[in-house]
């Protein structure tokens, strides 16, 4: 039977006991149906997993002893950075799941002028606690220790402008009338970060192309026909892992 990961907030270390927040309650006692003497894993991003063992489970209280730390080498040797429209929620969630399974490192939603979603400022913070709740339950499900960074959304031409001037940058462009071939003094065997960006359903206007081309993004092509967002987001991460990364 496979041992269920579950993410928690708080310092993780052997032989001690650490009581599992409200989320991870619920999780053990509503989901898993879980109770005293079962095994868990818990990670909470720094890299390891922590085998323990179920000492105590009340309605109000889970405790987990733990027993073992384990070293999980299940990151990717390339630092993916997504870019992506801020959409509806489903849609949302959606894409901030597959991208964490892709082995992205972290994500930045963003506003452009195309993006037909509206996030009030004070929404704001309640929505980043979502995402990364997102997050958390993919790293659960794929075996991630180490867990990815979702920022603030941002302006597209503010966010561009803020992007290290050295850094590999892809951008998804239907228009791109062949596939680049990459430029191996960009990108080499040597672990860095690639940053990808992906436009929203209406895609990037040809201002926002002309744009990123000139803070040195590299037009890619994903296929002859034209995918939507979430579509667009999956493929984009598998041909750069594919290409640069672990997927092999």
């Amino acid at each position: 039977m496979r041992v269920p990961r579950i993410y928690t907030p708080h310092p993780l270390s052997e032989s001690h006991t650490v009581g599992l927040d409200e989320k991870g309650i619920k999780h053990v006692r509503e989901v898993l149906r879980l109770s005293v003497g079962h095994q868990v894993i818990l990670f909470n991003g720094d890299g390891y997993n922590y085998l323990g063992e179920i000492v105590e489970s009340q309605k109000r209280g889970v405790s987990v002893l733990i027993q073992d730390q384990v070293h999980v080498e299940f990151e990717s040797s390339l630092q993916i950075h997504l870019l992506q429209p801020l959409c509806r929620s489903d849609k949302m969630d959606w894409c901030l799941q597959k991208a964490t399974e892709l082995g992205v490192s972290a994500i930045t939603p963003f506003i452009s002028s195309r993006v037909n979603f509206n996030l009030p400022p004070k929404k704001v913070e309640k929505k980043l606690t979502h995402w990364q709740s997102v997050i958390h339950s993919a790293c659960e499900q794929c075996g991630r220790a180490i867990i990815p960074l979702v920022r603030a959304p941002v302006e597209y031409q503010t966010l561009i402008a803020s992007l290290p001037k050295h850094s590999h940058k892809i951008i998804a462009n239907p228009h791109q009338a062949t596939t680049h071939t990459h430029n191996p003094e960009i990108v080499s065997e040597h672990q860095q970060e690639v940053i990808c960006a992906v436009g929203p359903e209406g895609g990037f206007s040809p201002e926002e192309i002309q744009l990123s081309l000139q803070h040195s993004f590299q037009s890619q092509r994903l296929g002859p026909r034209i995918l939507r967002l979430e579509t667009a987001v999956v493929t984009l991460l598998t041909m750069t892992q594919a290409r640069f990364g672990d997927l092999n």
